[in-house]
């Protein structure tokens, strides 16, 4: 079930500004797929899903076709945009960032060829502001206890390492509609009854979801709070596909699995609400302080694209590229710390 989405997005979907009917086939069948695949004993899911899946697809595509560019992540691209200046605090900083990603390092190690020349991705990260008491020149004179409003950016994530941008703009849009699913099971799972024979059904579709986030499932390398090694995915596989069997044998009455029907038309015909983009401006100096625009303070006007979920998830979303020669070394701790202990 994993590798269902593989031939889902491409490079020429949505280009005729319509939407493929073997597409919403497809991704109706990985709707089904990815929440409860006994809804396939119901006559009418193709029908009652067709418009919702359309609205789903439509989003996710508006959504990542919507980025900009990718643009360069190295010591050069630091110096010249503000944007990586503002993001990290120094250039070594930026190289700690990538030198120590190990979804970089599990992208090239699980290559069967020569690595690509260039690595593309989403670099995602967090921000908080805080309201402090700084200092401020004005007129000459230096003013102290000046209230003012710090931002900070922290736990940088790369996501979708591919050899082109556009591999990873469909790996981003595999996710999001996959991030839609899991809302989905969740809803599922959220109105489920307490009657004695749910109890087993409850169960799996747990053991379900457990596995899905356990496996990166949609967006959740994008919204996580720091670098989880690889997930083992052929066990993750293996596991789901047995939850699905089960469920299959468990069957299911018809009333149950049309709420179940319900509850995913109703997460896949509402995209926006669940997931969607906006533009975050901040002027913000060197300090990273805020400045108005009236302020004869040095700053830079950033432009930046964050990503929102219902959940109240957010993170700033630039898509990136990389030399691979620029690609600092991944940090051997067992050899540091031998050197220490000598």
């Amino acid at each position: 079930m994993l590798d269902f989405l593989s031939s889902l997005f491409t490079p020429d979907t949505g280009k005729s500004g319509g939407l493929d009917k073997v597409l919403i086939e497809q991704a109706t069948e990985r709707a089904v797929e990815g929440t409860d695949p006994r809804l396939r004993a119901l006559g009418n899911y193709r029908k009652q899903l067709r418009e919702p899946v359309e609205l789903a697809v439509r989003h996710v595509m508006e959504l990542i076709d919507g980025l900009p560019e990718a643009v360069p992540l190295s010591r050069q691209g630091y110096s010249i945009d503000p944007r990586l200046r503002a993001f990290f605090a120094s250039n070594d900083h930026l190289q700690e960032m990538l030198g120590g990603s190990s979804t970089i390092s599990d992208y090239l190690q699980g290559l069967s060829g020569l690595p690509p020349h260039e690595i593309f991705g989403l670099l995602t990260l967090e921000w908080k502001e805080r309201n402090i008491l700084g200092m401020e020149q004005q007129g000459g004179k230096v003013r102290r206890d000046v209230a003012q409003v710090s931002v900070s950016f922290f736990n940088h994530r790369f996501a979708c390492p591919a050899d082109n941008e556009a591999e990873t703009r469909l790996e981003l849009k595999k996710r999001a509609f996959d991030y839609l699913l899991k809302l989905a099971l969740e809803k599922i799972l959220g109105a489920r009854g307490k009657r004695q024979e749910l109890q087993r059904e409850q169960r799996l579709l747990d053991k379900k979801l457990e596995a899905m986030k356990a496996g990166d499932w949609g967006l959740e390398t994008m919204f996580s709070n720091g670098e989880e090694p690889a997930p083992d995915l052929a066990g993750l596989a293996a596991k789901i596909d047995a939850v699905e069997s089960e469920l299959l044998e468990l069957g299911g009455d018809s009333g149950g699995l049309e709420r179940n029907l319900e509850q995913l038309a109703e997460v896949l015909a509402q995209p926006a609400h669940w997931i969607y983009q906006d533009e975050v401006h901040m002027r913000l100096n060197s300090m990273g302080i805020k400045t108005d625009a009236s302020s004869s303070i040095p700053a830079n006007d950033l432009q930046l694209i964050g990503l929102f979920s219902a959940s109240g998830e957010r993170r700033i979303v630039l898509p990136v590229r990389l030399l691979r020669s620029e690609l600092p070394e991944r940090p051997d701790f067992f050899k540091q710390a031998s050197r220490y202990l000598g």
